[in-house]
C-alpha cells in the first residue's frame, strides 16, 4: 500500500468534520459492534456449521482492526504517542488472543475482545461528540455515569464467563455470567450462582471495587455538571454553581461576606 493511501485512510480514522470521515467511522463502529456480539453469540451453543462461521467473521472483523492499526500508527504524525495511547493499546490488545491464540483452546483471553467495546467510550467521551456534533458538557457526564456502569458489568461479564464456564456448571453462556455479574456488583447477591473457580473469585472482588470506586466519582462530576452556572472560581478555574459560597476544588471564598453592623453604642442611642 503507498505511502498517499495509507495517509488518505490516516485522514479519514481520525476526520470528524466530513461526511467521508464521518462515515468511515461509523462504520468502525458498526464493525466494533458486530465483532462483540459475534464473540457473545460464540458463548452460546450452535449446529453447525454455524460455530465455524462465527469464527470465520471474528478472524475476518480482526483483520479488519488489525489493518486499522497498522494504518493509525503509519499515518500518525508521532507514531511513539500513537502506540502509547490507552484506546490504541486497548484497541490492539483487544484482537492479539484471536491471531496468537488462535482456536477455542485459550477461552480465557477470549475475555479480552470485549475491551473493543471502549472504542464508543473514545467516541462519546473522549472526544465528546456524535458523529461530528459536539455534546453538552452535561449530556458527556451522563453519558460517562451509564457508560462506566455498562463496561463494568459488560467487561466483567467477559472474564467472570472465560474463568467459569466448563468449571462452573450454572455459567454456560454470556448471558448466566452476565446475570451473575450484575447481582454481585449491585451488592443484590441473590446467591443461586457463585463462582467456583479462585480466578472467578477476584474478578467478582475487583469489578465490585472497581464500582464503588468509578460510579460515585461519576455521579459526583455529573452533578457538579448539573448545578454549574458556567462561572469559574478566581483562584483555579473550576466550574462553581449559584449555590457554592466556597470553591469545592480549592476551598476559595466565592461570595462576599457583608460586614457585620456594630450595634450602636449607648450615646448614639440616646441622641
Amino acid at each position: 500500500m503507498s505511502p498517499a493511501i495509507v495517509d488518505r485512510i490516516g485522514f479519514l480514522l481520525r476526520d470528524r468534520q466530513t461526511p467521508a470521515g464521518r462515515a468511515t467511522n461509523a462504520l468502525l463502529y458498526v464493525l466494533n459492534t458486530a465483532f462483540i456480539l459475534l464473540y457473545i453469540l460464540s458463548t452460546y451453543e450452535f449446529p453447525a456449521p454455524y460455530p465455524a462461521v462465527i469464527w470465520n467473521l471474528e478472524v475476518a472483523l480482526a483483520v479488519v482492526f488489525l489493518g486499522e492499526y497498522v494504518v493509525r500508527v503509519e499515518s500518525a504524525p508521532d507514531r511513539w504517542a500513537e502506540i502509547t495511547d490507552p484506546y490504541t493499546v486497548v484497541d490492539l490488545v483487544a484482537i492479539l488472543p484471536l491471531f496468537l491464540f488462535p482456536g477455542p483452546g485459550a477461552v480465557f483471553l477470549r475475555g479480552l475482545y470485549t475491551l473493543r467495546i471502549f472504542r464508543f467510550l473514545r467516541l462519546l467521551v473522549d472526544e465528546q461528540q456524535l458523529f461530528g456534533k459536539s455534546l453538552p458538557i452535561r449530556t458527556i457526564r451522563r453519558t460517562e455515569l451509564s457508560v462506566t456502569i455498562f463496561l463494568i458489568f459488560f467487561i466483567a461479564t467477559g472474564f467472570v464467563y472465560s474463568a467459569e464456564v466448563g468449571a462452573n456448571p450454572e455459567i454456560s453462556n454470556f448471558g448466566d455470567a452476565f446475570y451473575y455479574t450484575v447481582i454481585a456488583v449491585s451488592t443484590v447477591g441473590f446467591g443461586d450462582i457463585i463462582p467456583v473457580t479462585v480466578l472467578g473469585r477476584w474478578i467478582t472482588v475487583i469489578a465490585v471495587l472497581v464500582g464503588f470506586v468509578l460510579i460515585p466519582w461519576q455521579a459526583t462530576r455529573l452533578r457538579e455538571a448539573s448545578t454549574a452556572t458556567g462561572a469559574d472560581c478566581s483562584r483555579c478555574g473550576a466550574a462553581v454553581s449559584d449555590d457554592d459560597r466556597y470553591c469545592r476544588q480549592c476551598g476559595h471564598t466565592l461570595v462576599d461576606v457583608p460586614a457585620v453592623e456594630s450595634e450602636p453604642n449607648v450615646a448614639d442611642r440616646q441622641r
